[in-house]
């Protein structure tokens, strides 16, 4: 059975804005959620945390969770460090990417649901608190993450009820929560990771990775890569994208896709352009595909169509040889027969001078 998460996003930042995965009516929610925002909020009337707070500093922050229907909701709460997914979103829920080498700090060890599971009764309210502790260290930049909030009711009885079907819907809350110690600005700094052959979705690619090593987000993340072979002016592959997001110290693999290309086997030079509003950072890189490497990912590529040229010429050297072989053949039947018919003339001629 399929699953499918639909996820309502109620975080701004002025960074970047997640939204839903499709338009949700009223009904198809069974609970809203409201921040309380304290006085050490950064940014004003919005629904998500932006705080600042000493080094070491703890506080209690809370939201209010209503149920507006006629049956219990019970919320498991779920605190997410913010990650940069494979489509190049920031991503505030549980995901197995990995997190940037460059991260100290990850906001699910500093903001603790003071509650496993709140079970909120059918046209009630309640609330869910949150305890905030800074690290004592001194830092710049943000910890950024979200909350997540998801009705494990609507989501049992989904289940439940759809047996046989092959998409489930499921619903949930994420209220983005931001903590600075300071509102200096951190000039974001990028770096090339690992640069190789490889597959998405069992279709060629030449991933790079991309690693923003600060703790601030990179918005508005234009990336042009160019791929030669080394020492060649011609390009083998490109890939541009735009309008891209990082999320603080996360990392994220840029496919160049080959687009039913096969892949090479060969030296090659990565030249890569990454922007961002005024920072603009340049790499190259050189890397190699290897022969039998080249040859299992274009064996796995479902964009490929399969190279019968190997079969073609092996079909004509064989019609070529039978030919030259019946030309043969029929060449040495004649001369052996004009060998006899001579032969036959000279016994012949020599019958008669006797």
């Amino acid at each position: 059975m399929k699953k499918r998460n639909l996820v309502v996003t109620v975080l701004a930042l002025g960074l970047g804005l997640l939204t839903l995965t499709r338009p949700v009516a009223a009904n198809e929610l069974t609970f809203g959620v409201e921040t309380n925002l304290p006085d050490n909020q950064l940014t004003k009337n919005v629904n998500y945390f932006d705080l600042k707070l000493d080094p070491g500093q703890q506080q209690t922050i809370s939201v209010t969770i209503t149920n507006s229907t006629n049956k219990e909701v019970k919320l498991k709460p779920e605190v997410n460090a913010a990650t940069t997914n494979l489509n190049r979103v920031v991503e505030y829920t549980k995901t197995k990417t990995k997190a940037d080498a460059s991260r100290r700090y990850s906001l699910a060890d500093y903001v603790r649901p003071e509650q496993r599971t709140v079970t909120v009764p059918a046209q009630q309210k309640k609330q869910l608190n949150l305890k905030v502790t800074m690290p004592r260290s001194q830092m710049n930049g943000v910890i950024a993450g979200g909350l997540r909030l998801q009705d494990q009711n609507a989501t049992k009885q989904t289940a439940e009820s759809s047996k046989g079907t092959t998409v489930q819907n499921q619903y949930a809350y994420i209220i983005g929560i931001v903590l600075h110690q300071n509102t200096k600005t951190v000039t974001p700094q990028m770096k090339l990771g690992k640069v190789a052959a490889s597959q998405v979705n069992y279709r060629n690619v030449i991933n790079t990775t991309l690693r923003n090593v600060t703790a601030t987000y990179i918005n508005q993340l234009t990336v042009k890569a160019k791929i030669y072979r080394q020492g060649s002016q011609k390009i083998s592959y490109r890939q541009t994208n735009k309008g891209m997001q990082m999320a603080p110290n996360s990392q994220f693999a840029f496919p160049v896709r080959l687009n039913g290309q096969p892949l090479k086997a060969g030296k090659y030079t990565l030249d890569l352009v990454a922007t961002s509003k005024d920072h603009k950072w340049h790499f190259k890189r050189n890397f190699t595909i290897a022969g039998q490497q080249a040859t299992k990912l274009n064996k796995r590529d479902v964009t490929i169509k399969p190279d019968y040229t190997w079969l073609y010429t092996l079909i004509g050297a064989v019609v070529l040889i039978l030919l030259i072989g019946v030309l043969w053949f029929f060449n040495r039947r004649k001369l052996k027969a004009k060998e006899a018919e001579n032969a036959a003339l000279r016994a012949a001629l020599d019958k008669k001078k006797h």
